[in-house]
């Protein structure tokens, strides 16, 4: 999904070794008054690759995004949900995916992704969140996140007992379960910590930037 290509290939859902749950955490309502995103068209920094020509991307962040090359990603955000293409030109769908910010330490944002051979069920995952640009009136225009995970990646060429290269943390942070090659949790406080103590292992965060209110 083009929503995925956008902020969710900079967060790399479906990765390994991460935090994800089968029921929600963090709830908006527990935290009415806590730091919103502001509304409208985001552009993902991380993900501004190369351009046909393999040249850096480059493009007009005034013009729609229909005008702007395949190596710009976006992602419109519209309340708790963010929104964007799915599929190839000529047979596009809006798709959306809900989340929650939660305003805790450090912050947390929850995505919840439709999952199962139906796409009937919602996964969860978990990112860790640091604002570095708001509004006057609190509203965030940039940040950075990084992966929740279950604990220290394993050892390149750690195996499984029948051989299988290992993904999952050998040693999975308080109150994580490993779950095949991700874990889980029924715990939010289990979600703040591993948020907490991730940041060490991601050695560059990705990051996001509001560039208007108006689509295109």
């Amino acid at each position: 999904m083009r929503v995925l290509m956008g902020l969710c290939v900079l967060l790399l859902l479906g990765a390994c070794n991460r935090v994800h749950t089968d029921q929600p955490l963090f709830f908006a309502s527990d935290a009415p008054d806590a730091p919103r995103l502001r509304d409208g068209l985001w552009v993902v920094q991380d993900t501004l690759g190369i351009d046909d020509d393999d040249q850096p991307c480059r493009f007009d962040a005034r013009k729609p995004v229909t005008r702007w090359p395949k190596c710009a990603q976006w992602v419109l955000v519209r309340g708790g949900e963010l929104l964007a293409y799915d599929g190839e030109k000529g047979k596009r769908e809006w798709q959306s995916m809900g989340f929650v910010l939660a305003d805790v330490d450090p912050m947390v944002l929850q995505l919840g992704m439709k999952s199962g051979k139906e796409k009937e069920k919602l996964d969860f995952q978990y990112f860790g969140f640091s604002v570095t640009q708001r509004m006057s009136d609190g509203r965030i225009e940039a940040y950075a996140v990084w992966p929740v995970l279950c604990g220290p990646p394993p050892p390149e060429g750690t195996k499984e007992a029948d051989g299988a290269p290992r993904f999952a943390t050998l040693e999975p942070l308080p109150g994580l379960t490993i779950d095949g090659n991700n874990c889980t949790t029924g715990s939010s406080a289990a979600v703040i910590n591993a948020a907490r103590a991730s940041r060490a292992w991601e050695a560059e965060p990705g990051t996001a930037r509001w560039v208007r209110d108006t689509w295109p």
